[in-house]
């Protein structure tokens, strides 16, 4: 074969006449699909000529057969995010919505002239897990969508994704009547682990890693717990009417295994404005009045496992309890009112149940749920937003943004590995899920749309960014498992006769702890009290001596200045006469030379008088 066969002859080409983009540099056809033709082959033919035929076999496959990948194992199965799709019920639909037969494609085609180019108005089908319209409720959405996922025990991040207004938060949280995904999710969760809940925190993620717990730190966790619970509204009546529904919609079994001790674990945060927060951080104790500014967190990354730094995670025995924090959380995350929206989430939401299991063998392992309820994307123009609001508009669609091309990223990267890196960086909400983005964990997308007329060129946005997220492809994600040395370090729960009463020493010793930091409290608040007391009576003793002192130096600088006034009359009266005698004086003077003519006929006259002397003598 190798004599017969004769090299194709190679085209001239040029800058003006490229090469047809079917043909490769060896000349051979191209597919467009690389699919493996031959996988489902089981025998192999057999040639006359094995050697010929290999050879031929290796140069035709040439460049081909290296640029496919070839599965390692077949037990290892390739899949990909569930995206559904729920349609909002509404008074009168739009024709341009239609759903197909096998309740599996949305076809979209607008008949009227709101689209802003001819393009949006062409027929598109987009293809989903399954299709939910108005008609479907809060339990079949909850069986197909995360119920699975619980019972097969996997790490599964739960998104909600839609235009303002679509019904993500009812999906999740749902009414007083229709408990949502997280409420049901919840109650599934507690429901499995029934019998093998541990009554305090002995396991703890802490940075990513499962960590035991000393006694003093499981006190310290338990007083924690409790004082959130304090500060978290009262629902017992209705958590009970709400259990009640769940169970008459659900059937939940119990998982009871003898050597397995579990403890329970919530978190919440917020993404706004691109800075991450706590939801349940315990608020600190102030005098003055006024909002406290929250604090921003870094979202960190420890052995491949993604962790926020600081962020409060509370131990829950309950599915009240859990449900208490997560109201507690709603309180605190940010809302406001659009022209779309009266009540619309200004943030993206990530609530957090860790489930830790420890076996008696010394086995520890983790599993993880998020409930992410993602701000919805907006259009200044039907909104209306501006000032604040158009800011937390433009993170919110900048962040959505992100995470579109973070899926487009690792479609991409799937069909072409190492060709483009998948951009987690740049948001906080990418960084945050990027275990689900990358395939670790399973990854389950609600999306929301509100089929009218007015919004559907943000519909064909929305469903543009679901039909990126369907076409991913992912290995199957395995549960990590971490061991210990620490095996026995647990006592089984329900094999120790004493476990009421270790219970109740520990509520007993969280309430005396309580008491002593009440105590100290007050203390501190005792003595602080009675520093200002002394204080003032310091400053009241102090001033009074100031007083009295000022009087004294006042009556002695007024004596000193009566003296000092006595005195200086006396020198200046002294000194005046004195004065007064040197004027007179000098005033005679003056006198005296004024008038020399006087003096002269004085003097003449002295001259003329006979002196009586001499007259005396001659009459002798």
């Amino acid at each position: 074969m190798s004599d017969s066969y004769e090299a194709p002859v190679r085209e001239k080409r040029s800058f003006l006449m490229a090469r047809d983009p079917s043909v490769d540099r060896r000349c051979r056809p191209r597919p467009e699909k690389k699919l493996r033709l031959f996988d489902d082959i089981h025998e192999a033919t057999e040639s006359t000529d094995g050697s010929d035929s290999e050879s031929e076999c290796a140069s035709s496959c040439g460049d081909y057969a290296t640029s496919v990948p070839i599965a390692e194992d077949s037990s290892v199965a390739d899949t990909g995010p569930q995206v559904f799709l729920r349609l909002r019920p509404v008074g009168a639909a739009s024709k341009a919505y239609s759903v197909s037969e096998d309740g599996k494609v949305l076809v979209t085609s607008a008949k009227s002239e709101n689209t802003s180019n001819n393009v949006n108005r062409m027929e598109k089908h987009f293809g989903f897990t399954s299709i939910f319209d108005g008609s479907v409720g809060q339990r079949d959405v909850y069986d197909i969508c995360v119920g699975p996922r619980i019972v097969e025990e996997e790490c599964v991040t739960i998104m909600t994704y839609g235009t303002s207004g679509s019904g993500k938060t009812y999906t999740l949280l749902g009414d007083d009547v229709l408990a949502g995904v997280i409420p049901r999710g919840l109650e599934h969760i507690f429901t499995i682990y029934l019998e093998n809940l541990y009554h305090s925190p002995k396991l703890k993620l802490v940075n990513g890693c499962i960590e035991f717990l000393q006694d003093e730190t499981t006190l310290r966790e338990m007083q924690i717990s409790k004082k959130l619970l304090n500060l978290c509204p009262d629902i017992g009546g209705h958590h009970e009417r709400l259990k009640e529904a769940i169970q008459g919609d659900h059937t939940f079994e119990t998982k009871a295994d003898p050597n397995v001790s579990v403890m329970i674990w919530v978190s919440f945060v917020e993404i706004y404005n691109e800075l991450v927060y706590d939801l349940l951080s315990i608020p600190p104790r102030q005098e003055n009045l006024g909002a406290v500014p929250r604090k921003s967190m870094k979202i960190s990354c420890n052995k491949g496992q993604v962790y926020i730094k600081g962020l409060t995670t509370v131990f829950v025995r309950s599915s009240e309890e859990a449900l208490r924090l997560l109201r507690l959380g709603q309180q605190r995350s940010t809302y406001a009112s659009t022209s779309v929206n009266a009540n619309s989430s200004r943030s993206h939401c990530v609530f957090i149940v860790d489930v830790l299991k420890y076996n008696s063998s010394g086995m520890t392992t983790q599993c993880s749920y998020k409930f992410c309820d993602l701000a919805g994307s907006e259009r200044v123009n039907n909104t209306g937003t501006i000032g604040l609001r158009l800011k937390e508009a433009k993170n919110i669609n900048t962040s959505l943004m992100t995470l579109g091309r973070c899926l487009d990223a690792a479609s991409t990267s799937r069909k072409k590995p190492n060709t483009e890196v998948i951009p987690f960086r740049d948001s906080k909400l990418t960084m945050l899920l990027q275990a689900a983005l990358l395939g670790k964990e399973r990854l389950a997308m609600i999306v929301t749309v509100t089929p009218l007329e007015k919004f559907y060129e943000e519909n064909l946005n929305v469903l543009n960014f679901a039909s990126i997220a369907k076409n991913i492809i992912f290995k199957e994600p395995l549960i990590k498992q971490h061991s210990t040395r620490y095996s026995g370090f647990f006592d089984n729960s329900k094999r120790n006769t004493q476990y009421e009463y270790i219970k109740e020493i520990e509520e007993d010793n969280i309430s005396l702890r309580e008491e002593i930091d009440r105590l100290k409290f007050d203390h501190v608040l005792k003595m602080q009290l009675l520093e200002e007391k002394l204080r003032k009576e310091l400053s009241e003793t102090y001033q009074e001596l100031m007083r009295a002192n000022k009087k004294l130096w006042e009556e002695e600088t007024a004596k000193k200045r009566l003296m000092a006034e006595r005195e200086f009359e006396f020198k200046l009266g002294s000194q005046k006469r004195r004065y007064e005698e040197q004027i007179e004086d000098l005033k005679d003077e003056i006198e005296e030379l004024k008038s020399p003519s006087s003096e002269i006929d004085s003097m003449d006259e002295k001259e003329d008088e006979p002196n009586p002397s001499i007259e005396i003598l001659d009459d002798e």
